[in-house]
């Protein structure tokens, strides 16, 4: 089956942007709201004019929040392992015949 692709018109720091995408339209539009306010808070809060050092200034701190939500995720996967491996050990594993009726 193949996926259907939608064409989305979004505005990202007062430009205009035409795209394709087989992603929901939810999560793109989303997406570039948040772009786009990233954007414009970093333009607001410095003296900076350049878009593309706007832009690469938002990318650099997505690309950080991404990082720590690697990092976050890794350690609550680490603590999930720990603390099955603690099941484990404590709670001796019950024999085949104790769940049957």
């Amino acid at each position: 089956m193949e996926i259907e692709k939608k064409k989305l018109k979004i505005e990202i720091f007062n430009d205009q942007y035409s795209l394709v995408s087989d992603e929901n339209e939810q999560d793109i539009i989303k997406a570039s709201q948040l772009v786009d306010l990233l954007m414009k808070e970093i333009a607001d809060k410095s003296d900076l004019h350049d878009g593309k050092k706007i832009a690469v200034l938002a990318a650099l701190r997505m690309a950080s929040r991404i990082v720590n939500l690697e990092n976050s995720l890794l350690r609550y996967e680490n603590k999930q392992r720990e603390l099955a491996d603690i099941i484990d050990k404590t709670c001796p594993a019950m024999p085949a015949e104790s769940f049957e009726g």
